[in-house]
């Protein structure tokens, strides 16, 4: 009896450690392609926060990236992007978590003008092996409630 209870608190012990594991900064690189096509590559370094035993936020402070379409870069800030309360689940060693938010009026330059899109973030089966982040993103651009696009999103990164 005394072994299953300890088994027990082991278990809820392991959980606590793994979602800790998993917190902290994360640098690498991030990949954006728009209809197949590569339009940014750039190193980003985004942080991973502890949200309850079970989950973490997806955090990347003053977030711009430089799309590039027909040999002209575009800024487009999404200010401090943050996706909370991603679901973390552990196997094999293996941490994976999903999550999804929305963004609203993100000013996007287009010449001297600018359009305004909203933005839903999806991550999906996102994991954490050792210290090796893997960071899919769908994002699916809409004005006025009519879908755009979608823009694949891919990060790899390494925790400091």
């Amino acid at each position: 009896m005394s072994f299953l209870m300890s088994c027990s608190d082991d278990d809820d012990d392991d959980t606590t450690v793994a979602s800790e594991k998993v917190a902290g900064t994360y640098n690498g690189n991030l990949v954006v392609k728009l209809e197949g096509q590569e339009v940014a590559n750039e190193p980003k370094s985004l942080s991973l926060v502890k949200n309850g035993d079970d989950a973490v936020d997806v955090v990347i402070k003053d977030f711009v990236l430089n799309v590039s379409i027909g040999g002209t870069s575009i800024p487009v800030s999404l200010g401090d992007l943050k996706v909370a309360k991603c679901a973390l689940t552990q196997k094999d060693g293996k941490s994976t978590f999903s999550g999804a938010t929305e963004l609203k009026g993100i000013e996007v330059p287009i010449g001297a003008a600018s359009m305004s899109v909203d933005c839903a973030i999806d991550i999906t089966a996102a994991t954490v092996d050792g210290k090796n982040l893997n960071l899919p993103i769908v994002v699916e651009v809409s004005m006025a409630g009519t879908k755009l696009m979608d823009v694949d999103v891919q990060y790899t990164g390494v925790k400091q």
